[in-house]
């Protein structure tokens, strides 16, 4: 079983609905982490996970909305009561260790590992096999480096977290076939912004690519002021969800 819980549905502009985007995965007996904004910390404790069962913290890019809890992460991770016993991985794209080395240093040391295992790899493209499922990046079109992700369990579930991204050949391939596309949508139709999809282009991907299940998020608050759902709908007559913070998925 593969579980999805969208921990933020929003963007770098926080509205009391949607938070900068996090979302936990539990597959087998792992806890993965996919990006972590600001606020991510207070949502896992809200989902009722507790934050030192996390396995794998992986992320999609650089950018604050994507990554700035990782420094909570890591602080929370080393204060005495909380001493974690389980080992962390943090998993990016290129540049990862650069910019966890640099955070480290600019926070003068006080989020280095302490009772645990740290690790630090990055995965800017081809796959990683971990236990039960395989992790597999692939570049798209949004800032450079920025990746997405697919994860295939052993018995034979799948999604794919896009991060954020444009139409590209890249993301189609990479969520071919899914169950799960957890796919950004930044914007109602009318709106086209270089790097980011709209309701009707992700509804595009999401046919292309033949996936099982489209689930939508990262939306500006703009979005809830749009039918979002019937936009994309236009596009892909397959299963839509419009992701919601604290909302669970299984796979």
């Amino acid at each position: 079983i593969m579980k999805l819980t969208i921990l933020g549905s929003g963007t770098g502009i926080v509205t009391a609905r949607r938070g900068s985007s996090g979302y936990l995965i539990n597959i087998a007996n792992k806890t993965l982490l996919l990006d972590s904004g600001s606020g991510t910390l207070k949502k896992i404790a809200e989902a009722s996970v507790n934050f030192k069962d996390i396995d794998y913290a992986i992320y999609t890019h650089f950018h604050p909305d994507h990554v700035t809890d990782l420094i909570s992460l890591l602080f929370a991770l080393r204060i005495p009561s909380n001493y974690k016993g389980k080992d962390l991985t943090v998993i990016g794209p290129a540049g990862m260790k650069e910019f966890h080395r640099k955070l480290t240093k600019v926070f003068n040391y006080f989020i280095e590992a302490r009772g645990y295992n740290l690790t630090v790899n990055e995965l800017p493209g081809g796959h990683l096999d971990v236990g039960n499922f395989r992790l597999t990046s692939s570049l798209i079109n949004h800032h450079e480096g920025s990746l997405a992700y697919r994860i295939d369990s052993k018995d034979g579930k799948s999604l794919v977290y896009s991060g954020d991204t444009d139409y590209c050949e890249s993301i189609v391939d990479l969520a071919r076939d899914v169950d799960v596309l957890l796919l950004e949508c930044s914007y109602p139709e009318h709106i086209k912004v270089d790097g980011h999809l709209n309701s009707t282009l992700a509804g595009r991907i999401a046919r292309e690519s033949n996936c099982k299940k489209l689930v939508l998020t990262h939306f500006y608050p703009i979005c809830d002021d749009y039918d979002i759902l019937g936009q994309c709908k236009e596009e892909f007559s397959g299963e839509i969800v419009l992701a919601e913070d604290l909302m669970t998925i299984e796979v």
